[in-house]
């Protein structure tokens, strides 16, 4: 007995086992080019984050470096010139009864060295210096003399020519104590080198300065008085400011009790209040980087003096995350900062979400090739059965 398919019954099987083959044909290979693709993605957003932060470490590194390299020379400047001064008053080839010989000799040493201004304070309270009042403007001399002027401890500060002598007084500044001044105080106190607290001066146009300091004694041991050389801070600040970090990048120095020596910020460290300057510390530093970090830098270790060694860090602001390098500099007189270096990840993202993105769209679009050419070729392998 013969049995006869029905024609459509066959072409439905046919179907049937035409569509269950190219299934088996296109699925696994669909799915293995999806996993590549997913696997490719992936790798491509973990190696982007991990260059990401392989650069942070690398900057920040190579920036506090150059910030130490730059507080290393800079702050090298007064010692050489009270060291160099102290041994010539020590050796009898500087002799500090000749003012006006003292203030010339005092006025050649401050382009040289690089420094705000040379010092020699009296016991008597005499005095005798030569610098620059402004960051660009000539060198002037400043005396305390009743000898010169009448009996008159003002202090007053005389124009000079080209060679360093005086022409006429330019100011008379008033009454100047300088036994009052932290470097002649820590100078006689400690009886050595020493470097003075960082000061603001009282008259504008107020800058923030340090000094090192030396005593110098007579053949009896009694005190003479004490040559110091003065270094203004801002400049240390506009070489902050010059060294590029990355885009919003920030950097900046500060004492262990987080009162501000510098920073990149286009701010001054310090207010003026009631006509008087205040020094203010990061976390009160109107750059929302700079405050950010000093504040978490305060949440991490709450006293300053803790952190003896390289520390480096992460934090979230805004959502968004920041590198931060914390690094002690000290030097040989018991200076004792923190150099910091907060660098922003988006800084470096911008170029490396462009070429992950590139590679995620390239992903796909060879994903959505392989189905298609699978499809098409799974077709045509039925078509032959």
């Amino acid at each position: 007995m013969r049995v006869h398919l029905d024609s459509g019954s066959a072409s439905k099987s046919m179907n049937s086992k035409q569509i269950s083959l190219r299934f088996v044909l296109v699925i696994p290979f669909v799915v293995q080019i999806f996993a590549a693709v997913g696997l490719t993605g992936y790798l491509s957003l973990r190696n982007g984050q991990k260059a990401v932060n392989d650069l942070a470490i690398r900057l920040r590194k190579e920036v506090s470096a150059r910030i130490a390299q730059h507080l290393n020379s800079y702050m090298q400047y007064p010692q050489k010139v009270v060291k160099v001064n102290s041994d010539a008053i020590n050796m009898s080839l500087l002799n500090l009864e000749d003012r006006e010989e003292l203030g010339e000799f005092f006025w050649k040493q401050v382009e040289p060295f690089n420094v705000g201004y040379v010092i020699f304070g009296f016991k008597t309270g005499e005095y005798i210096a030569a610098g620059r009042f402004l960051d660009n403007s000539s060198v002037t001399i400043d005396e305390i003399s009743p000898q010169i002027h009448n009996g008159s401890t003002h202090l007053y500060t005389w124009e000079t020519d080209n060679e360093g002598r005086r022409t006429k007084v330019a100011a008379d500044n008033g009454e100047f104590n300088l036994h009052k001044e932290g470097w002649y105080q820590e100078a006689v106190k400690q009886g050595k080198t020493v470097w003075s607290p960082v000061y603001n001066w009282e008259v504008e146009p107020f800058h923030l300065s340090i000094a090192t300091s030396h005593p110098i004694y007579n053949q009896n041991k009694s005190l003479v008085g004490v040559i110091a050389a003065e270094q203004r801070l801002s400049q240390i600040s506009e070489f902050l400011r010059e060294l590029k970090v990355s885009e919003s990048g920030k950097t900046f120095v500060i004492e262990r009790n987080g009162l501000l020596i510098a920073s990149s910020a286009e701010e001054k460290p310090f207010n003026i209040v009631n006509g008087k300057p205040q020094r203010i510390k990061a976390i009160s530093s109107k750059d929302p980087l700079i405050k950010a970090t000093a504040e978490h830098l305060e949440e991490e270790f709450g006293d300053l003096n803790k952190i003896k060694n390289i520390k480096q860090l992460e934090f979230q602001l805004n959502g968004k995350r920041k590198f931060v390098q914390v690094t002690p500099w000290r030097d040989e007189l018991g200076l004792d900062w923190l150099m910091i270096v907060t660098v922003p990840e988006e800084d470096f993202m911008e170029k490396i979400n462009s070429n992950r993105n590139a590679t995620i769209m390239l992903c796909f679009l060879a994903l959505g090739l392989a189905i298609v050419v699978g499809f098409y070729t799974s077709r045509w392998i039925t078509n032959q059965f």
